[in-house]
């Protein structure tokens, strides 16, 4: 992790997990496909319960962020002892959340519904899927966190392997389940439901097998596990920031499903595809950030600094040419996408407008991931919070409330955009102020940034691919 370069480090934790990542999309959308084929009102039911899942989601992944972190710059110090006892922490800060997810979730879920936009139309089929997903909850949370203590290791392969898996028995128990194959009633939406719990029962097993029998620089030992507030202060220093924008980004989708809920459920199941779609754009750049954190995370933690800034450099290179490519085809053939999800002429024609509308400014968003990624490993948490926070507060909040009464349903899906465009826009002045902390004291002066071909020498460096 400190010697290798960091292109081949690159290469190495992020190609299998970018791989993999595209694949988890493509069977996500084939999940998407065998929904849709319900028609708009059940898959309309099915993206007004999503700003819950992504709120159980959020939760691990907040505390999945502080492990991942932690667990790396710990190990980068060479503290094994300290990284298993901060291991068994989010295990069981896993356990707590399952518990606490279905006993609430389960108590307030009509309550949820309301908030999160359900109208009588599609209330009913929301909430019987909902009901089926908070009673396996333990086996979202228990997963996630075991890979991503594994990620914090540097080991970004399996945990992909583990996705992959996942994705895969639910792509295979998806029709099973909704339609009704091998001698098993059909259940329609409520069988996507037992379809996504019975795989991530399926995991979960897989993954603790997997720890138990791959072990790299953990140990594991139960002796390293000492309660220590002080340990969970380090893991949510970084886990807090990412749990307040997941929380505000739910809070946000749960809005726009309200707004669009004004247009009909045809605007809203569009919104489910066009959500669908641009996690695919995003897949590549997320397994990018899956390898950029423990590489960043344990150069920090030696202070090497300048392979921080390589590792910043190469990546947002690479983030950009992904989120590009995705843009291309979303503005050049949204009717081509549209068409393995929808044959309702209605669906298509908003489908089509919103993912040309909403997506403007989408390269710029690749850059933006990798940024929060290296925020968060340097132990910058609250930078990354601020600057999420301020698209969606500070950006995308007022654009949804004003643009709307102007442009009509165009605004809803333009907010997306120029949100984007201005969070960009301030993201550089995080990254210059980043660049500064991780600058060495003494080592560049002024005179040396006014040298002729400096700047463009040290860029080259950067970018050079060995």
């Amino acid at each position: 992790m400190l010697q290798d370069s960091v292109a081949r480090l690159l290469l190495r934790l992020s190609l299998p997990v970018t791989a993999g990542m595209l694949l988890y999309s493509l069977l996500s959308l084939i999940d998407t496909f065998f929904v849709a084929k319900l028609g708009p009102l059940p898959f309309a039911a099915l993206t007004l319960v999503i700003p819950l899942q992504i709120l159980l989601v959020s939760l691990s992944a907040a505390t999945g962020a502080g492990l991942t972190s932690l667990i790396g710059r710990t190990l980068g110090g060479a503290d094994v002892k300290r990284a298993d006892n901060v291991a068994w922490h989010g295990i069981v800060i896993s356990l707590i959340y399952g518990v606490l997810a279905t006993g609430l979730g389960l108590y307030y879920i009509d309550d949820l519904l309301i908030v999160f936009g359900c109208t009588p139309d599609t209330f009913a089929l929301s909430r019987e899927y909902l009901q089926i997903v908070l009673w396996g909850s333990l086996f979202t949370f228990l997963p996630m966190t075991l890979g991503n203590i594994i990620q914090g290791e540097g080991n970004t392969f399996w945990p992909m392997v583990i996705s992959l898996l996942g994705i895969s028995l639910n792509v295979i128990f998806d029709p099973i389940f909704i339609f009704g194959w091998a001698g098993i009633p059909p259940l329609g939406l409520n069988g996507a439901a037992v379809a996504s719990v019975l795989s991530q029962v399926i995991i979960t097993a897989a993954i603790i097998a997997l720890v138990r029998r791959k072990k790299s620089y953990l140990t594991w030992s139960w002796a390293h596990f000492q309660p220590s507030l002080r340990v969970i202060i380090d893991i949510y220093r970084v886990g807090f920031p990412t749990m307040i924008m997941e929380v505000v980004s739910v809070a946000i989708l749960a809005l726009i499903n309200r707004t669009l809920a004004g247009y009909g459920y045809t605007a809203v199941a569009a919104l489910g595809i066009f959500l669908r779609v641009r996690s695919l754009a995003f897949m590549p750049v997320h397994g990018l950030s899956q390898g950029t954190m423990p590489i960043a995370a344990f150069a920090y933690g030696a202070r090497l600094y300048d392979r921080v800034k390589e590792t910043i450099v190469k990546s947002c290179t690479l983030a950009l040419l992904f989120t590009g490519t995705a843009w291309m085809i979303l503005q050049h053939q949204p009717a081509w996408v549209m068409q393995f999800f929808s044959q309702d002429p209605q669906l298509t024609a908003i489908g089509v407008n919103c993912m040309q509308l909403a997506t403007l400014f989408l390269p710029l968003m690749g850059p933006l991931v990798i940024l929060y990624t290296v925020l968060q490993a340097v132990g910058q948490g609250f930078s990354a919070m601020w600057l999420s926070l301020s698209r969606q507060v500070g950006f995308f909040l007022p654009l949804l409330l004003i643009l709307p009464r102007y442009y009509g349903l165009s605004g809803v899906w333009l907010a997306f955009s120029f949100s984007e465009m201005l969070s960009a826009a301030l993201a550089l002045l995080f990254l210059i102020s980043l660049w500064r902390d991780l600058q060495v004291r003494n080592k560049l002066t002024i005179l040396m940034l006014l040298r002729r071909g400096y700047l463009w020498q040290r860029l080259k460096a950067w970018l050079w691919w060995q």
